[in-house]
């Protein structure tokens, strides 16, 4: 069934910047990306919502859901649908395959328990034939409803999740499925080792989202560590963000600059883009983040610390190009070196 929207409300939407996907309900819910450097796979977070923020689903809808007829489920989903932003889904009945389907959601690190925040990191491989990521932190997960919806399938009941599905044509391996509602629903299936009935909400992409606006909500998401692998490795997506005229990333990257162990690529590029624009705010700006570089924790006066792992382009004869190669900064002369030779070539 396809459904047009067209004065949405634009609580519920999916980002995609060709590397990471971002769920919006009133902020950002949970984010995804690849991992590059091929260790964990892919990284997540998921951050739960207040309830004064939660969606409040209708009672028509939670009956629809539970036992009503498909013409009763439809009716249900297509004013559920006005909570999304416009555009054009499609709606259908289906099932989770159980053998063959993951499910992630946020489990508190130790270091969270006695904090406020809600914040998680976490992996998984891209490549299984299905992955789910829950909107609902796991201490959120109610045994007694998990145990009453048991109950219900065991009697006969067939109790569905949502399922929303924002799909990116440009890159659909690396579209994400996110689980709007129904995770009593799934436990209780998974626990009785059953495929899952669902409703899936599909919306096509043929466009990219901005970077920046993805970037801001995993800025809110993670851990700090998550952030900077995310950032540092953005690489198709950090020349498109306006660092001159956005406090947040900049912060961030000034963090990054002081404290990480490691400069990546991308981040590099980002420095050397300022300094080749000669434009005098860029000078400005430039300026300002090599001073955080220069405060990096890792470098020393002398030798005393581990030092700061950078990249410095070489010309390769072989094939015509230039190739980056790592190299280790000791102390701030070696730093101010490589900022002449690199940076400010």
């Amino acid at each position: 069934m396809e459904i047009h929207i067209t004065h949405g409300q634009g609580i519920i939407k999916a980002l995609y910047d060709g590397f990471a996907s971002c769920l919006i309900i009133r902020r950002p819910v949970a984010i995804n990306w690849p991992d590059s450097r091929g260790s964990v796979g892919e990284y997540y977070a998921v951050s739960e919502l207040s309830d004064k923020e939660k969606i409040t689903f209708s009672d028509g809808l939670n009956q629809a859901l539970t036992d009503g007829t498909e013409a009763e489920l439809m009716t249900s989903i297509e004013d559920f649908l006005k909570l999304f932003e416009n555009g054009t889904y499609q709606v259908n009945l289906g099932k989770i395959p159980y053998d063959n389907s993951n499910f992630y959601m946020s489990r508190s690190l130790p270091a969270d328990e006695n904090t406020n925040e809600q914040k998680f990191s976490g992996w998984f491989y891209p490549f299984d034939d299905f992955n789910y990521l829950y909107t609902l932190e796991s201490k959120s997960i109610n045994p007694e409803r998990t145990e009453y919806y048991i109950d219900l399938i065991k009697k006969g009941g067939r109790p569905k999740p949502i399922i929303f599905y924002s799909l990116f044509h440009l890159d659909p391996m690396l579209s994400s499925a996110f689980v709007l509602d129904g995770h009593h629903k799934i436990e209780a299936y998974t626990r009785l080792k059953m495929d899952i009935p669902a409703v899936f909400i599909v919306k096509d992409n043929s466009d990219y989202s901005s970077a920046s606006e993805i970037m801001h909500g995993a800025h809110h998401l993670l851990h700090d560590l998550e952030f900077e692998h995310l950032f540092q490795n953005n690489e198709d997506n950090l020349p498109h963000i306006n660092f001159l005229n956005d406090e947040v990333l900049t912060n961030a990257l000034d963090k990054i600059l002081r404290e990480s162990e490691r400069i990546d690529i991308p981040v590099i590029e980002v420095l050397i883009r300022h300094h080749a624009s000669g434009l005098s705010e860029d000078k400005i700006w430039l300026n300002k983040r090599l001073e955080s570089l220069a405060e990096n924790i890792h470098l020393s006066f002398f030798n005393f610390r581990k030092g700061l792992n950078v990249y410095f382009p070489q010309y390769i004869e072989d094939y015509k190009a230039n190739a980056w190669f790592l190299k280790t900064l000791r102390n701030t002369v070696e730093l101010n070196t490589w900022i002449n030779e690199t940076i400010l070539k």
